[in-house]
């Protein structure tokens, strides 16, 4: 019986994932033509590049290519807020997300600045690597645009710690990962 169960439980996952990764896969899109790709890569970064130097120039880094994602809306993707995954289902979305250099410096998030963008290239949100956004762009006026500034927060990287705590005898009865502050 217990046989049974373990492998019900297996059978069980395996589908769990399987299903997990095939949803994956539909909600990725994929552009055949290599000179369509091209040519909406170049736009979409030229867009992202004018946005972020305009309402947070600190947070655009050139320390790598930008990465070009290609998605359809759906409850997969966990960055976005459900308004959006209620508003734009089924949408094609694309993001343009600037990676930083993580030995410099340090964000709460695992890039500079990101942009998303509609499947017209309407520009619906932005998201910067502090935790701060700029919610529905596309609905702002010019005026309210051209107020909008985001505040850069220096952030060193921090140092991974793992401390030992042993008891008298020296067997170990934890181990705590944490990080340090860099000295200023």
């Amino acid at each position: 019986m217990e046989k049974l169960k373990f492998i019900s439980f297996i059978v069980l996952c395996l589908l769990g994932i399987n299903r997990m990764a095939y949803s994956q896969e539909q909600d990725t899109v994929i552009i055949k033509d290599s000179v369509a790709k091209m040519k909406l890569d170049e736009k979409l970064i030229k867009l992202a590049k004018q946005v972020v130097l305009k309402h947070g120039p600190e947070y655009y880094r050139e320390y790598r290519e930008p990465l070009i994602r290609y998605r359809r809306v759906s409850r997969v993707w966990r960055d976005l807020h459900m308004e959006y995954v209620k508003a734009y289902a089924g949408q094609v979305f694309y993001t343009v997300e600037y990676p930083y250099n993580q030995e410099e410096e340090r964000f709460y998030i695992g890039y500079s600045a990101k942009v998303y963008f509609l499947e017209d290239l309407t520009i619906f949100h932005v998201s910067f690597g502090h935790g701060m956004c700029i919610r529905d762009y596309d609905k702002l006026s010019r005026a309210e645009k051209n107020k909008i500034r985001i505040p850069y927060i220096q952030r060193r990287p921090a140092k991974r710690v793992r401390d030992t705590i042993r008891d008298d005898n020296g067997n170990i009865i934890e181990i705590i990962n944490r990080y340090e502050e860099p000295p200023e």
